[in-house]
């Protein structure tokens, strides 16, 4: 693809297109976390029961590149986040605020604004019904939080998550909360 943001088409998910695609969004959420420097295990059968909540419990976007699933942002209100700290947070209002949950782009097409786009899309959905965004990024992905920096959210929390490599030895991962308000 040349230029991914010439060609880029974005939808809502609902019930009707997630059956159509939930196997190719699957392979992407697989993909996403699976492969690559920091490969994770991911059990498929968790990965499906994930990922279909997000669905069903929240909303998302799809972006396509010609006939390509280029990548999906998925996410729920934040009250469904189990791991934010709202202890340490009072000031973030979960019945306000929006949890972005899932951002995947396709490896082939990183770089070229998708998820930018894709944020944007959804921000834009969920504007009349929510004040507040967080999303929670891997401390160690470094061009996600430059992105999200970027774009106004800022760091209000870490916590820290146990997470299985490929061969099924434990690690512990670093998450990074970020917030925005009044997007």
């Amino acid at each position: 693809m040349d230029n991914a943001k010439d060609t880029m088409r974005f939808y809502v998910l609902n019930e009707l297109n997630y059956s159509e695609l939930r196997s190719v969004i699957l392979n992407l959420y697989l993909h996403a976390f699976s492969t690559g420097e920091h490969a994770q295990h991911i059990d498929l059968r968790e990965a499906e029961i994930w990922v279909d909540s997000l669905v069903q419990r929240g909303t998302g976007i799809y972006v396509l590149v010609g006939d390509r699933l280029a990548g999906v942002v998925l996410g729920l209100p934040l009250m469904h986040d189990k791991d934010f700290p709202v202890d340490r947070l009072p000031e973030i209002k979960v019945e306000e605020t929006f949890y972005i949950a899932e951002l995947m782009v396709h490896a082939d097409l990183r770089g070229q604004g998708i998820a930018k786009s894709l944020i944007r899309e959804l921000l834009s959905l969920i504007a009349k019904t929510y004040t507040n965004i967080v999303i929670r990024v891997w401390e160690e992905n470094k061009p996600a939080l430059s992105l999200y920096t970027k774009m106004g959210f800022h760091p209000v929390a870490t916590i820290t998550q146990t997470k299985k490599y490929l061969s099924g030895e434990s690690f512990e991962m670093s998450k990074i909360y970020l917030h925005i308000n009044s997007f």
